[in-house]
C-alpha cells in the first residue's frame, strides 16, 4: 500500500499561489487561447447552448439532451441489461464510469456512494441531474483524445456542466414545464424552478440563488407486462423527485481578481415501482410499490416489522442527498492568469438495505437487515492552474496544474455479507465485523502547452501524473493536433493514454459479493469477490483523426477514433481457495477491450439564418470485450441525430427532431460458460473457452420523432409546445434481451418561462 500524499505539497502550492496574488496585476495581453480552449476546438468535441436547451427541453435529465451529440449513448456499464432503465451517458461506447462529470469544471463524483456490482453496474441515475436545465448556461462534450488532462475517470470523456453566473444586473426567471404521455402507465412530469441574480453592492458584489422542485411518477408496474408473458418482472422507469437549492457570491477585487463562494444543496428521490438489479420479482418489491400507491401491502404478513415504515416512506427506497461548497479564485498577473479553487461535497446514499449475493443481488430486502441504511461519501479537492504565455520560436501559452483529492466511502449496509469462515485465511480479512470505511487520497500535476506553429499549425501537448495512496501512479498524456489546409478546411487529430483507478469499492478488500452460482467462473456452485489492494489503473489508448470543414453557415465534420482498452477490471478469473466451496475471487485487471468508430456531423443552410438542418453520427465499428467476445454496453450499431430549426420571425421558431438507432446487440456470452479446465496465461486470463450463443434476443433498429414550437413575448414571456416521439414507437423492457430499457411513447409537453 502506498503512503498518503503529504500536505507539504499542498501548503507550498498555497504559499506561492498567495505570494503570486501579491505581486504587480499588470495584466500581459495573451497572444495565443489557453491549451485547454484550444484542445476543445477539437473534432471530438461539442457544445450545447442555453439556446438548445430552451429549444429542445428534457423531462428531467439534460442526458436526455446530450445523448444526440455525436459519439454519446445512454447506456449501463456492462452488456448485461441490469438496470436497464438507469442508463447514463456512455461516450464512444467506453461506459458511464469512464464519463466524468463536471459541473463549472468541478468533479462530481456522488454515483461513487452507490454499491458496485458484480458486474459493473450501479443503482443510480448518474451526475448529469445535479443542476436543473433551466439554470444551465452551456454544456461541454469532450470525447477521446482531448479528455485526457482531465485525469482519472475521463477515458471516454469529459461533459461540463456550465451554470449561468451571478450578474452585475438584477434579473431573473420563473420557469415552469409539464410533460404528459398519452399512455397513462408512463409517468408524467411537472417541474417548477426560479432563477435570481444581480449586484449587491455595486459592481463589486453580486449574487445568484436558484431552486428547484421536480416530480417525475413512476411507470405502472405491469406496463412492461405484455413483453415478458404477462410477468411484472420488468420494471419501466423509476419515479424521480428532485429537490435543489443553490446559491453563489461574486466579489470582484479590483480590476483583476475574482472570488466566488458557492454553496448547495440538492435531494434526489425515487418512487419506486419494483425494477430490481435481475429483474426478479419478490413480495417485498411489489408490497413497496403498492405502498407506493397509497393503497394497502397485499404482502405485509411476509413483510414483517416493515409495513408502517413503508408507508411512512411512500415508496421512496433510495434518497440521495448531495451538499457542496467551493471558494474559487481567478486571478490576472503580468506573466498570465490563475485558477485555483477549494471544494468540498458531501453524499448520503440513505437506501433501503440491498441483497448482496445470487439472484436477490441488489434487490430490496426484508428481515434482520432490512431498513433505510445510509453510505456517506466526502470529497475534499483542491485545485490551481496557472497560464503563462509566452515566445520560445514559437508563440505558445503554458499551463501548469496541480490536483489533490482526499475522498472517503462509508458503506456499512453494502460491507455486511458474512464471509465463511474457511476462507478467512486464504482472503486475509475477518468473517463480520470488518472496517466499513475507505479513504482514498490523490495528487496530480499536469503541464500542458498550446503552440501555434504557424497561424494554421496548433500543437497542443501534455504530460500528467497521478499519485493514488492506494493503486500505483500513473503517467499519462497526450498530443492534439490541429492544421488548417486551405481556407475553413482543417485536419485534426489526437492521441492520448488515458487511465482510470480502480473504485472504492473494487480495491476495498472488505468488500465482498457472494454469487449462488449466478456467474461463477470454472462451474463452482458457489462463489464469493472481494476486493483487492493491488490492482493496476484501467488504461486506454485513445486515437483520433478526421476533417472538419466551416464556412459561412455550413460546417461538416467527419472522424475515426479507435481505443485500446486494456487493464479492465471485473470479476476474476482465478480461484484463491480451489479446494474450498465456496470458490473464492477478486476483482482483477484481466480485461482487454477495443472500441472503434467514426462520427461526424453535417450543419446545411436552407434558408440563411431563417432554415437550417444541423445532422450528426455515430456508427460503432467495434465494441467488444476481447476475453469473451461480448460488447462492453448494449449500444446501437449506429445512431443519426437530425434536426430541422425555422426561425419563423424573430420571437417564433419551430423546430423538427428525429433520432434512428441502429441495431442493438447484448451480452451473447454467459459467464458460467468457461470450460473447468481452461487454460490461463501468466497473468490469469483463459484462452482457450468454448464460446456458445445464448440466443439473446436483439433489438432492431427504430426511429424516433419529435415537434415543437416556441414563442417569445418582448423576452419577457416565452412559451413553447411540443410533441416527443411523434409517431407512437416504443419499446419495452424486456428478459434476455438488448431491449434492456424503455423507450416511452407520444408525450406532450410544454414550458412556460417568466423573465424579469
Amino acid at each position: 500500500m502506498r503512503k498518503t500524499p503529504h500536505l507539504s505539497l499542498l501548503s507550498a502550492s498555497l504559499l506561492l499561489t498567495f505570494s503570486a496574488y501579491a505581486q504587480d496585476t499588470l495584466v500581459l495581453d495573451t497572444v495565443t487561447v489557453t491549451a485547454e480552449e484550444q484542445v476543445k476546438q477539437s473534432l471530438g468535441v461539442s457544445k450545447i447552448s442555453k439556446e438548445d436547451l430552451e429549444k429542445r427541453p428534457v423531462a428531467n435529465d439534460v442526458s436526455e439532451l446530450v445523448r444526440t451529440m455525436p459519439g454519446v449513448n445512454l447506456t449501463g456499464n456492462s452488456a448485461t441489461g441490469q438496470r436497464g432503465n438507469k442508463r447514463q451517458i456512455d461516450l464512444r461506447g467506453m461506459g458511464p464510469e469512464n464519463t466524468l462529470i463536471l459541473i463549472d469544471g468541478k468533479p462530481v463524483t456522488s454515483r461513487n456512494a452507490e454499491r458496485y456490482s458484480m458486474r459493473g453496474e450501479r443503482n443510480t441515475r448518474g451526475d448529469s441531474n445535479w443542476v436543473p436545465v433551466e439554470m444551465i448556461e452551456s454544456i461541454e462534450v469532450i470525447r477521446g483524445p482531448a479528455a485526457a488532462r482531465y485525469g482519472s475517470g475521463a477515458m471516454g470523456g469529459v461533459v461540463n456542466i456550465k451554470t449561468k453566473p451571478a450578474t452585475n444586473e438584477f434579473h431573473g426567471h420563473i420557469t415552469y414545464y409539464t410533460n404528459q404521455p398519452e399512455n397513462s402507465k408512463e409517468g408524467a412530469t411537472n417541474r417548477v424552478g426560479f432563477n435570481l441574480s444581480g449586484p449587491m453592492i455595486n459592481d463589486v458584489l453580486s449574487f445568484r440563488l436558484y431552486g428547484n422542485y421536480n416530480k417525475t411518477q413512476a411507470d405502472a408496474l405491469d406496463l412492461n407486462a405484455r413483453a415478458n408473458n404477462g410477468s411484472n418482472a420488468v420494471a419501466g422507469r423509476e419515479g424521480v423527485r428532485n429537490k435543489d437549492i443553490n446559491g453563489q457570491i461574486k466579489l470582484k477585487a479590483g480590476e483583476n481578481h475574482t472570488w466566488t463562494v458557492d454553496a448547495g444543496f440538492s435531494r434526489q428521490g425515487n418512487i419506486y415501482n419494483g425494477d430490481t438489479q435481475n429483474s426478479n420479482q419478490y413480495n417485498l418489491t411489489d408490497c413497496l410499490v403498492t405502498v407506493g400507491r397509497g393503497q394497502t401491502c397485499p404482502a405485509a404478513s411476509q413483510v414483517p416489522n416493515q409495513t408502517t415504515n413503508l408507508a411512512n416512506a411512500k415508496a421512496e427506497t433510495a434518497r440521495l442527498y448531495r451538499q457542496n461548497y467551493a471558494l474559487t479564485h481567478q486571478g490576472k498577473y503580468r506573466w498570465g492568469e490563475s485558477r485555483t479553487y477549494f471544494m468540498w461535497d458531501k453524499t448520503v446514499n440513505s437506501r433501503y438495505a440491498e441483497g448482496l449475493a445470487g439472484g436477490p443481488e441488489g434487490s430490496p430486502i426484508s428481515g434482520a437487515d432490512s431498513g433505510i441504511r445510509d453510505s456517506v461519501l466526502k470529497n475534499t479537492r483542491f485545485s490551481t492552474e496557472f497560464y503563462v504565455p509566452f515566445r520560445l520560436g514559437f508563440d505558445q501559452m503554458l499551463t501548469i496544474g496541480l490536483e489533490a483529492t482526499r475522498s472517503s466511502l462509508d458503506d456499512p449496509s453494502s460491507l455486511r455479507a458474512e464471509l465463511p469462515a474457511s476462507l478467512t485465511d486464504e482472503a486475509g480479512i475477518a468473517a463480520t465485523n470488518r472496517p466499513t470505511k475507505a479513504v482514498q487520497n490523490t495528487w496530480a500535476v499536469f503541464v500542458e502547452d498550446n503552440i501555434a506553429v504557424t497561424d494554421k499549425f496548433f500543437l497542443t501537448p501534455t504530460v500528467r501524473f497521478d499519485a493514488n495512496s492506494k493503486s500505483k501512479s500513473n503517467v499519462s498524456g497526450s498530443l492534439n493536433a490541429s492544421y488548417e489546409i486551405q481556407d475553413g478546411l482543417l485536419v485534426r487529430g489526437g492521441l492520448a493514454r488515458a487511465y482510470k483507478a480502480p473504485n472504492l469499492y473494487q480495491m476495498n478488500p472488505n468488500y465482498i459479493v457472494g454469487s449462488r452460482g449466478n456467474g461463477c467462473y470454472d462451474g463452482d456452485a458457489q462463489c464469493n469477490v472481494i476486493g483487492n489492494e493491488n490492482l493496476k489503473p484501467e488504461i486506454s489508448w485513445n486515437k483520433e483523426i478526421g476533417l472538419e470543414y466551416s464556412k459561412d453557415e455550413w460546417s461538416a465534420s467527419i472522424a475515426y477514433f479507435h481505443n485500446d482498452y486494456r487493464n479492465k477490471i471485473a470479476t476474476g478469473m482465478i480461484n484463491y481457495a480451489p479446494s474450498k466451496n465456496p470458490a473464492l475471487y477478486r476483482w482483477e485487471n484481466a480485461k482487454r477491450a477495443l472500441v472503434e468508430g467514426v462520427e461526424g456531423n453535417l450543419t446545411i443552410p436552407l434558408v440563411p439564418e431563417k432554415l437550417r438542418l444541423v445532422n450528426n453520427f455515430t456508427y460503432m465499428i467495434k465494441s467488444i470485450n476481447k476475453d469473451t467476445g461480448n460488447p462492453l454496453s448494449v449500444i446501437p450499431r449506429y445512431t443519426w441525430n437530425s434536426s430541422l430549426n425555422w426561425n419563423i420571425t424573430e420571437s417564433l421558431d419551430a423546430n423538427l427532431v428525429y433520432t434512428q438507432y441502429g441495431r442493438q446487440k447484448p451480452s451473447q456470452v454467459p459467464f458460467t460458460n468457461l470450460e473447468r479446465g481452461a487454460e490461463r496465461d501468466r497473468q490469469g486470463n483463459v484462452t482457450n473457452y468454448t464460446i456458445t450463443n445464448m440466443n439473446r434476443t436483439e433489438l432492431g433498429s427504430y426511429a424516433v420523432f419529435g415537434l415543437n414550437a416556441g414563442y417569445n413575448w418582448r423576452d419577457t414571456i416565452g412559451v413553447r409546445v411540443g410533441v416527443s416521439n411523434l409517431f407512437n414507437k416504443r419499446v419495452y423492457r424486456e428478459s434476455g434481451s438488448a431491449a434492456s430499457y424503455n423507450e416511452p411513447g407520444r408525450a406532450y409537453y410544454a414550458t412556460v418561462k417568466y423573465s424579469f
